[in-house]
This record gives structure tokens, C-alpha cells and sequence, in this order.
């Protein structure tokens, strides 16, 4: 493919996916690399014949040193003989990823974005361009089916990206078309190092694992990956619209912090559509995308016991509720540790605890409002949210319980555990309030002073 005929399929793709329009302001996403470079160099080409306000957009990993340093420099003199403005931020990738408990491409990808979307923000600009091309495409559809992703994983790399205003004008292109317009245009660009390093997943399938299927296999395997995921594209947009259709009818409630389906109405469908529609709507409730192996564990809680739950994303849980399958944000509930005195009313945040002493227990099912023996407790009680290991002996019981173990069998889901007030004397748990009392301060024959345990939470309304 010649300068030209690049610049003519660049033209006939931007139009065919709308990525361009007059007058746009636009965001190149420049790293140095040659993807990056030529992505510059076309908007830069179509600048004036557009309309088109540019900026340059850099960010710096600081993953390799003076070699970051140099690909920042590197980037600025190439907006600079353009004559666009120039942008750069940077951070410690590597401190980055450790606190956040990520990988460092994760990472690195974070901090690159939220750069690029602050950016964009503060420009007023509408659009991030981002250099990426077909072969990367193709060798995401790959990655992604090595593993075990579901049709959405298949489609690849998306030309847009709505919640990020983010656009790929060059996905048209195989890497060697890119590298034959930059000879032409006498580009220069530069190495990443690391892009070398087969300890990285993604290295390891471009430098390895595709030169030996496209020698033993397909000689055109990365066409073929492409048309797969053209192919996967068009499955999604029929699924996405039969998901809709029968969203309407399975979705109970939908508000801003939680969504409620119903269970045997999702169930009546094929398992391929049940999995389309927990996909779309996990996605969208969490506002970010959703692993295909995080689907298979909702499909999993749809078919367990009321209660099951699983994490969704950092803030959202799905659980199954009885006849429904709930999606939840989950609220970082404060931890908190209150001393209370016998025989006085509090009121906090998430409920209110009373205790009065009384002449004689009167017992009935509310959950709510125990007694206990007052001559066991010591003068200071403490209410406090649950700790992993923590344990008690149940009514009734002789033996230790966790508490974790107590929860699981009163399927109190996972967003709730926390929001449980635990009474405490002495080190040792008194009644895990609202559910179950510990053995040792019951009420028996012999007790002299009677205490009364009273529990209200705060009613949360769906």
C-alpha cells in the first residue's frame, strides 16, 4: 500500500466509522512508538483539508529510565516541528501497581487513560485518537480466546470507545502497511525495549506463539483473527439487541444503586442470551468492562442457594435474593468501634442499640431484642463491625462458630456482613446483633440481674 492509497483507506475508514468530523478537536496519544508516529503524522496531513485542532498527548511510565525520558523528549521535538501543543504527564508505574494490586500493563493503562480523559477535559477537546492497528486487533481476539473469553472478548479491539471519547483511525491497518507509510514518509520513531520481553504475555504470543501458526497453520492468521472478530462484532449487535428486548422483561427494578432481575424469568432463556444479558447489564451498572470468567461466576450464584454472592467489580456485588438476582453497589461502610454503657440508649449512623435492665426476660421472635445475664458482662461493652476469624459459641450450642461460618449459613449476603453490629465484653462476643446470641450469657435459672438488648437498624430502601 503506497502513501497514497494508505491515506485513502485512512479516509474511507474514518468516514465508514465516524471517527473524524470538521472542525473536531482532537487528542493524538503519542508514545513514540511507530503506531503513535504515524498516527501524528496522517492527523497532522488531514489537519488543514479538516479543520482540525490537535494536541499531543504523552504520558511517562517511568518503567525504563533515561529511555522513558528520552521517548518524553523525543515526542515533544515531533509536536514542536508540527507546530502542535504539546502535553506530558508522568508517574511511578511500578509504586502505582503495587498499592493498587495491579499488573503493570493494567496499571500503566490506568494512569495513561485517566491522564488522556483529565486532559481532554481541561482542553474543552472532543476526541483521543489512539494509534493502535489491525495486527494488534487480531492479537487481541487471540489472547482473548486462549483465554476462554466470551463473544465480547472476540470482537477485539472496538474502533471507539464512547466512555473514554477515545477513536483508533489506524485499526485498518497491518503493522507492515504502517511500517512501509513510515519509510515512505521518512518517519522516525522510536524502540520500546520492552516490547521485546516475552516475560510479558502479550510479547510472548506476538514473538513466539503467531510466527510458528502462521508458519505451520495459517499463513494468513492475522486476516483470519480480523474477520473473526468482524464476524463476533456483527453476534454482538444481534445479541445486544435480543438482550434488550428481553432485559425489559426480566429487569424488576433499576435505580442508580442497585438493579433486581427475575431469577426464573432469566432462566427461561438459553444459557448463551442469559450470559449476553448479565454481560450488558454488569457492564453498564459498573461503568467499566466486565471479564467474561466474573459472568461465569454470576451464571454460577443464579443457580446457588439464596445468599450466594460474587464480586462484580471494586465497588459492585451480585448476589442471589430469594426469586431474584440482585446488583449492588457496594458502600464502603465505615469501620467503627463504640464503647456503650448498660442501661442507656445510642443512636448511630446505621442503627440505633438500647439496653435497660429489667425484672424479667420476656421472650419472643423478634431477632431484634435479647437478654442476657448482667452479672456476666463487664462494666463496658463495645459495638463493633465483624473481623475475619472472629468467633462465638451459639445459643444452644457447646462449640466455637465462626462467625463468617454463621453468616454463610444465614446467607447474609457479602455487602451486609459488615453493617452487623457485633456486642463485645471483654474481649468475647455477646450477641451478634439481630442474629444470634452466645451461649454464655444467656438467661438462666440462676440469674439474678437481667439485661435487655435492643437492636433497630436504619431501614435502607431499595
Amino acid at each position: 500500500m503506497s502513501d497514497a492509497s494508505f491515506i485513502r483507506a485512512l479516509r474511507e475508514f474514518i468516514r465508514q466509522h465516524n471517527l473524524v468530523e470538521r472542525d473536531d478537536k482532537i487528542i493524538a496519544a503519542v508514545s513514540g512508538g511507530i503506531d503513535s508516529i504515524v498516527l501524528l503524522d496522517v492527523l497532522g496531513r488531514l489537519r488543514q483539508e479538516w479543520n482540525l485542532e490537535l494536541a499531543v498527548a504523552h504520558f511517562n511510565h517511568q518503567l525504563r529510565g533515561k529511555e522513558s525520558d528520552g521517548d518524553e523528549a523525543f515526542v515533544h521535538e515531533a509536536a514542536d516541528r508540527l507546530g502542535i501543543q504539546f502535553h506530558a504527564d508522568r508517574a511511578d508505574t511500578h509504586a502505582y501497581a503495587e498499592s493498587m494490586k495491579l499488573s503493570i500493563q493494567e496499571a500503566a493503562r490506568d494512569l495513561r487513560y485517566d491522564f488522556f480523559r483529565r486532559l481532554r477535559t481541561s482542553l474543552g477537546f472532543q476526541k483521543v485518537a489512539a494509534g493502535h492497528n489491525g495486527d494488534d486487533n487480531a492479537e487481541t481476539v487471540l489472547f482473548n480466546m486462549l483465554r476462554g473469553s466470551g463473544v465480547h472478548g472476540l470482537t477485539g479491539i472496538p474502533v471507539t470507545r464512547k466512555d473514554m471519547a477515545l477513536v483508533r483511525p489506524l485499526l485498518f491497518a497491518t503493522r507492515e502497511e504502517i511500517q512501509r507509510y513510515a519509510g515512505e514518509r521518512h518517519l522516525e520513531h522510536r524502540e520500546d525495549s520492552s516490547n521485546k520481553n516475552t516475560d510479558y504475555s502479550r510479547n510472548f504470543l506476538r514473538h513466539q506463539i503467531i510466527p510458528q501458526l502462521r508458519e505451520r497453520i495459517n499463513p494468513n492468521l492475522m486476516g483470519t483473527l480480523r474477520r473473526c472478530a468482524e464476524l463476533s462484532h456483527q453476534l454482538e449487535d444481534y445479541l445486544h439487541v435480543e438482550a434488550s428486548n428481553f432485559l425489559s422483561r426480566v429487569m424488576v427494578e433499576n435505580t442508580e444503586s442497585e438493579i433486581i432481575l427475575d431469577l426464573a424469568t432469566l432462566r427461561s432463556e438459553p444459557l448463551f442470551l442469559q450470559e449476553h444479558v448479565l454481560h450488558q447489564t454488569a457492564k453498564d451498572f459498573a461503568h467499566g468492562e466486565i471479564e467474561f470468567a466474573t459472568v461465569r461466576e454470576m451464571l454460577k450464584v443464579t443457580e446457588a442457594e439464596t445468599g450466594s454472592s460474587c464480586s462484580v467489580a471494586k465497588d459492585v456485588v451480585f448476589c442471589r435474593d430469594r426469586d431474584h438476582l440482585v446488583l449492588r453497589r457496594q458502600a464502603n461502610e465505615p469501620l467503627y468501634r463504640y464503647v456503650v454503657k448498660p442501661n442507656q440508649a445510642y443512636e448511630f449512623s446505621g442503627f440505633h442499640f438500647t439496653s435497660c435492665y429489667v425484672d424479667k426476660a420476656i421472650f419472643t421472635d423478634n431477632p431484634n431484642i435479647e437478654y442476657v445475664d448482667a452479672s456476666r458482662l463487664g462494666g463496658n461493652l463495645v459495638l463493633r463491625t465483624w473481623n475475619n476469624g472472629d468467633w462465638l459459641v451459639p445459643l444452644g450450642m457447646r462449640q466455637k462458630k465462626k462467625v463468617s461460618d454463621l453468616f454463610i449459613e444465614q446467607k447474609v449476603p457479602v455487602y451486609e456482613k459488615h453493617t452487623i453490629p457485633i456486642l463485645e465484653s471483654e474481649g468475647s462476643i455477646v450477641w451478634i446483633c439481630g442474629k444470634r446470641l452466645d451461649d454464655r450469657w444467656k438467661v438462666t435459672s440462676t440469674t439474678k440481674q437481667i439485661l435487655k438488648l435492643q437492636y433497630e437498624p436504619n431501614i435502607r430502601g431499595r
